[in-house]
């Protein structure tokens, strides 16, 4: 793993960390969510709620599509899961690569520099637990995502005799654009992912090089922006 992504890491895990040892409802802020209701007929529908964070007490209450209380106010209890569909902005950076094979090269698993914007449709859930400790009962929050959307950014690439059919007797980092899908899951704000991309290197040996278009697979971590 290149030294980019190690800052990377330990950048997103002092944020994590620093939340550890909250034991509080306090992750669930004030707004609107999903949680899982039965209608009428018994059938599983998901409820438009209002939620309200008060000090030490959360409750909800339902509302329409415009945001109108729709029924009394209901205090949050133990067990419940509230979900919250959301666009997702990340600072996303690819940890390696995999491209496949050519005629010309074997396969190659690469860590070169790639930082990228990710945009696309995350859906969170947080899960209320109450805990018994020896102070009284405490509120947990676990939180959990899924984001799936596109990502385009900048990298570096390792350019030489092998990677141009032996055009250039060069070897250099070539700077590239980086374009791709990924599907990430994550744990608060640090999110894993794998993806699938494409890279335009933007020198002088842009249309010797090998790679040039081709799909590449790989691991992604993410930062959560929003």
């Amino acid at each position: 793993m290149n030294r980019w992504a190690w800052t990377f890491v330990a950048a997103a895990a002092c944020t994590s960390c620093s939340s550890v040892s909250k034991i509080t409802d306090s992750e669930l802020s004030s707004g609107v969510y999903l949680l899982p209701a039965s209608g009428e007929r018994g059938e599983k529908t998901k409820q438009r709620v209002y939620l309200e964070e008060a000090g030490d007490s959360t409750s909800y209450k339902p509302i329409d599509k415009h945001q109108v209380a729709t029924g009394p106010a209901v205090r949050v209890t133990s067990g419940q899961v509230f979900q919250k569909p959301s666009f997702d902005i990340d600072v996303l950076v690819v940890v390696f690569k995999y491209r496949p094979g050519l005629a010309s090269v074997p396969s190659q698993l690469t860590t070169d520099f790639n930082g990228n914007l990710f945009l696309g449709y995350r859906r969170d859930w947080y899960s209320v637990t109450d805990k018994s400790t020896p102070y009284g009962w405490k509120r947990k929050v676990s939180q959990k995502s899924i984001s799936v959307g596109g990502f385009a950014g900048i990298g570096t690439t390792f350019v030489s005799p092998w990677t141009t059919n032996h055009r250039t007797t060069d070897e250099y980092s070539g700077f590239i654009l980086s374009k791709g899908v990924s599907a990430m899951v994550g744990v608060k704000s640090l999110t894993v992912g794998l993806g699938v991309g494409w890279d335009n290197l933007v020198d002088r040996d842009k249309d010797i090089w090998v790679y040039q278009f081709k799909p590449w697979y790989g691991l992604s971590l993410s930062l959560n922006l929003n």
